[in-house]
């Protein structure tokens, strides 16, 4: 079965990041363009919020308010307007910052980090309470920790390693912040590209982002990549589906020449995929 795919916000994001769904609206961040993004349906209109600091990734409590992962320390965020407030810096390790974050059912943070120069063993993954919250480190000895969410009623946290191009499992001690050793879900052997961002379906099933890919990828419950949808633009950076099923996906104009943006000019900004499961 193939997928519809049409461009709906052509918002030239340098990095296109952290979809997400506010209601029937979509929300995405140009993280070094200090922009939030909404893509209103119901108007199919797209609007602009300028943001104080850089935000890497949005997550929303199960209370209804927003916060989000800045470069070294959570916020709470008006999804609005892009009003932020700050919590207190994370303990991060020399030359690293805050990458892609979820939120567990309770409500707490949490977050994956990267080194700025892409050095492997430097990323790890943190958590806190609340925006406002201590945070701490739960894990280490990653690359550039990307997509995660939570699974299996939220015992498993999800967590994507782009440069070792694999999606890890880390089952979850309790209610608790720790975490146990992770195993790997998949190498990505198939798949065109590294890991990006990741998204379950409204059917439970696992899909992924290929950053330099052209495409988002499903997994099968063994890891095996089941299914490849096409996108025109070659970085795809994090997707979200809404209660329908349809996919929003975000796409980068980062590193790309003329000639490429010239052969994809939707690069940067967001698709809309017909229904997938």
């Amino acid at each position: 079965m193939s997928a519809e795919v049409r461009l709906v916000a052509d918002a030239k994001a340098l990095v296109g990041e952290s979809v997400r769904m506010d209601g029937d609206d979509v929300l995405w961040l140009d993280p070094p363009g200090r922009r939030l993004l909404r893509w209103c349906t119901a108007e199919a209109r797209l609007h602009e919020m300028p943001l104080a600091a850089p935000v890497w990734s949005l997550g929303k409590r199960p209370d209804g308010t927003w916060v989000a992962a800045g470069e070294d320390r959570f916020f709470a965020i008006d999804v609005r307007t892009g009003a932020l407030t700050a919590g207190p810096p994370a303990p991060l390790a020399a030359g690293c910052r805050f990458n892609d974050m979820t939120v567990d059912a309770q409500g707490g943070l949490w977050t994956g980090s990267m080194h700025r120069g892409l050095l492997h063993g430097r990323g790890a993954l943190y958590y806190a309470a609340a925006f406002d919250a201590e945070v701490s480190e739960v894990a280490g000895g990653l690359g550039v920790a990307n997509g995660m969410a939570f699974v299996a009623g939220g015992a498993i946290l999800l967590v994507v390693d782009t440069l070792s191009r694999t999606l890890l499992a880390y089952p979850r001690r309790g209610d608790a912040a720790g975490l146990d050793e992770p195993t790997v879900v998949t190498d990505f052997l198939t798949a065109p590209g590294k890991p990006d961002g990741m998204a379950i379906a409204p059917d439970g099933s696992v899909w992924v982002a290929m950053w330099g890919g052209s495409c988002i990828v499903q997994l099968a419950a063994n890891g095996a990549v089941e299914r490849s949808i096409m996108l025109p633009a070659p970085h795809v950076g994090s997707l979200a589906f809404d209660r329908l099923g349809h996919a929003y996906v975000s796409t980068s104009r980062a590193r790309l020449t003329e000639a490429t943006l010239d052969a994809y000019p939707g690069s940067g900004g967001l698709f809309e995929l017909s229904a997938l499961s």
